[in-house]
């Protein structure tokens, strides 16, 4: 091993004061994540978690010894990473602050378990040379696509979101999805690892720069000779108002909130004749909006004043009833669903819901409540509404509304998870032409976490060969081209609204969540079989 290294400070595992460093490189590691992108950060890191577990591996106790240093590791990635999640509970009120602290721990801590996992199996098969390099790749990558889905799933800051999106170095992802990508850090992590640790230098040396230069060269070329159009005949108008999240609760400044997004939207009454769709963010309107009289006559008023006829369609938030007999008491219960809804006007300005496309993918204790039915004998309120709880909708459907093709309504969290995309069943199916994401980051005050939530979402145009309409409250607001590209963003400091128009679709995919299959069976492979074939000669350095 280099000398640089050797008996370094970083390498120690031991103790407190080892739990500690790793604590530490784990959030410097998090800083190649959006905002500051400083990725060759989350490079270094790795490469020292590699080290360290080589460390770990030739104690007594290799197993605890590589579950510590794994553990404390991603204690410090995962915390950092989310830290802003905080945000929402100061949002809520000050009867949710105390639940704060153990509430992201015990995130952070659940997020860290699979990172530990993986460093006690490398750590406990002491594996050396390329052996040891294919394990941490298997064993790290197989854990981030087991945390991404395990449980409902919680895939926010996978090492390969360290690029940004829209970059040249981001659109590999196109070829392999976020999780290819993140194969592709711990790869290169690991062979950067290697410079300190063998002496074939100048091979680790080579697939290092071979590995970031094939990046940076598919990716120039992929932006280099895109292919960019707009779809005919339409033209966005997305809105932006900021506001507090705690003023929601106030029932007049909530309304005076609306009443600004309503002055927004019709602004310039000459542009407005263009305009085919007015988007609002999730977060805009609150409650059962959709059912709304008074909402939606003010918006059918708003527009009869400035224009004569061809309305545009207005796309919003909103929670929708459905009533359903119990089974055995016909008691009559109400689910309630979160979902983007259309509304046509007549050319009297009259409203109509023409459409709307349900959540399928819920926010755990901010839409639903883990063991809800105990939870509810409890009165135990969730974070993000007064209700107590939000039905998810069966499965994903592709979204329909009028004057757009069809299209992937993804709403807030759900844009964190790849593949969620519907695909065709058939090979002339319908197939989506562009994602809607409608997001109210405002839960998250001036955080990381609307920069981060922002930069995940331009992953899935990226992957899908889709277009973005993204609506985010006190989020990136913006159309953002099938490159993970911002065609025109909202500024996000002062109210005010983009109207563009709709790009096209490239060769819309149907291999995301193919891929993703398999890349899991790919890693499971590898780990088996560095697990079963991997042996190390008595006396080799490490």
């Amino acid at each position: 091993m280099s000398a640089l290294f050797r008996h370094s400070l970083w390498l120690d595992h031991r103790g407190w004061r080892g739990r500690f460093i790793g604590f530490i490189i784990g959030g410097l590691a998090v800083l190649g994540q959006a905002p500051l992108h400083i990725w060759p950060l989350t490079f270094l890191a790795l490469a020292l978690l590699f080290l360290r577990l080589q460390e770990a591996a030739k104690t007594k106790s290799p197993k605890k010894s590589g579950f510590s240093a794994a553990f404390w590791f991603a204690l410090g990635y995962f915390g950092i990473g989310v830290f802003w999640i905080g945000s929402a509970f100061i949002a809520r009120g000050p009867a949710f602050i105390p639940v704060m602290p153990p509430m992201i721990l015990g995130l952070a801590t659940l997020l860290a378990l699979f990172w530990g996992a993986a460093g006690a199996l490398f750590a406990r098969k002491k594996l050396r040379g390329p052996f040891a390099q294919f394990a941490f790749i298997g064993f790290f990558t197989l854990a981030e696509l087991v945390r991404g889905h395990a449980f409902g799933g919680f895939p926010w800051n996978l090492p390969g979101y360290i690029f940004p999106a829209g970059h040249s170095f981001s659109q590999a992802a196109s070829l392999w999805t976020i999780y290819g990508q993140t194969l592709l850090v711990f790869g290169l992590s690991a062979a950067l690892a290697s410079l300190f640790l063998y002496q074939r230098k100048v091979l680790s040396g080579l697939i290092v720069l071979i590995g970031f230069g094939g990046l940076y060269g598919f990716g120039t070329w992929r932006l280099n000779t895109a292919a960019l159009g707009v779809q005919p005949d339409i033209r966005l108008r997305i809105v932006s108002v900021p506001f507090n999240q705690a003023d929601k609760f106030d029932p007049e400044k909530s309304f005076n909130i609306v009443n600004d997004f309503l002055t927004q939207s019709v602004a310039d009454a000459d542009a407005l004749k263009d305009v085919t769709h007015i988007i609002w963010p999730e977060g805009a309107v609150t409650g059962l909006a959709m059912d709304d009289e008074y909402l939606l006559a003010a918006m059918g008023r708003e527009l009869s004043y400035r224009l004569n006829d061809n309305f545009p369609v207005w796309i919003f938030n909103s929670l929708r009833l459905e009533k359903r007999p119990h089974p055995e008491t016909g008691r009559v219960i109400n689910d309630y669903y979160n979902a983007s809804v259309a509304v046509e006007f007549d050319d009297k300005g009259n409203p109509a819901i023409a459409g709307y496309n349900d959540k399928t993918r819920l926010v755990p204790f901010g839409e639903f409540i883990p063991f809800g039915k105990w939870m509810e004998s409890q009165n135990v309120p969730v974070i993000s509404t007064t209700l107590l709880s939000i039905s998810a909708a069966p499965k994903k459907t592709l979204m329909t509304f009028p004057k757009l093709p069809v299209g992937s309504s993804q709403l807030c969290y759900e844009i964190i998870f790849p593949g969620l995309t519907p695909k065709p069943k058939t090979k002339n199916g319908p197939r989506a032409q562009f994602i809607l994401n409608q997001s109210n980051d405002a839960w998250f005050g001036k955080s990381w976490g609307p920069a981060q939530h922002a930069n995940i979402a331009r992953y899935r145009s990226i992957e899908e060969g889709l277009p973005l309409i993204r609506a985010a409250s006190n989020g990136q607001s913006a159309v953002i081209n099938p490159y993970g590209q911002i065609v025109k963003e909202v500024p996000q400091d002062n109210a005010g609204y983009i109207d563009v128009a709709l790009p096209m679709a490239i060769s819309p995919s149907q291999k995301s969540n193919r891929t993703i299959f398999f890349l899991f069976l790919i890693n499971l492979l590898i780990s088996i079989c560095c697990v079963t074939l991997g042996r190390v000669h008595e006396g080799r350095a490490p």
